[in-house]
């Protein structure tokens, strides 16, 4: 468990009140993850909804045997990743992986959602939240897709 002030540090909590920010406390670890370290794998079930305090975490595509992913994103101080937990089928669809030591905030996403069953107001207030931080990274991707496809780039494929 964390202190509810310790949430309010960071932008994604601060759309929450004072009593919700308390419920979502008491479900919320901090862990230390060490460089190199995996926070959760590709395939996993989708426990928890993670918020870096310290570090650099990539999200990566890594499939069994590969020695090199994809590296799609990276989550730095104050960014949230792990999304997947909230839902169906609750399952995270790359690897986390730690390009630093790091620290995370860990949230129980099965009793978070319950809190939002609970407490309807706060469930919209997280899923607006979410839906926001979602769209922003859509257009991020979208920009550098489109930067990819405006530079020319030529493939020769030679014979034999």
């Amino acid at each position: 468990m964390v202190d509810a002030d310790e949430l309010k540090k960071f932008e994604f909590f601060t759309v929450f009140g004072d009593a919700q920010l308390k419920k979502i406390a008491e479900i919320t670890e901090k862990k230390s993850y060490k460089v190199g370290s995996h926070v959760y794998e590709h395939g996993d079930r989708a426990k928890y909804l993670f918020v870096v305090t310290k570090g650099l975490v990539s999200l990566r595509e890594l499939q069994p045997g590969d020695q090199i992913g994809i590296a799609f994103e990276m989550r730095e101080r104050g960014e949230l990743f792990g999304a997947a937990c909230l839902m169906k089928p609750q399952v995270y669809t790359l690897t986390a992986v730690c390009l630093e030591d790091s620290e995370l905030l860990v949230v129980d996403a099965d009793k978070l959602f319950d809190f939002c069953e609970k407490d309807p107001e706060m469930g919209y207030t997280l899923v607006r939240k979410i839906a926001q931080l979602y769209f922003e990274r859509y257009k991020v991707a979208k920009r550098q897709l489109r930067e990819m496809v405006k530079a020319p780039t030529i493939i020769t494929a030679l014979p034999g």
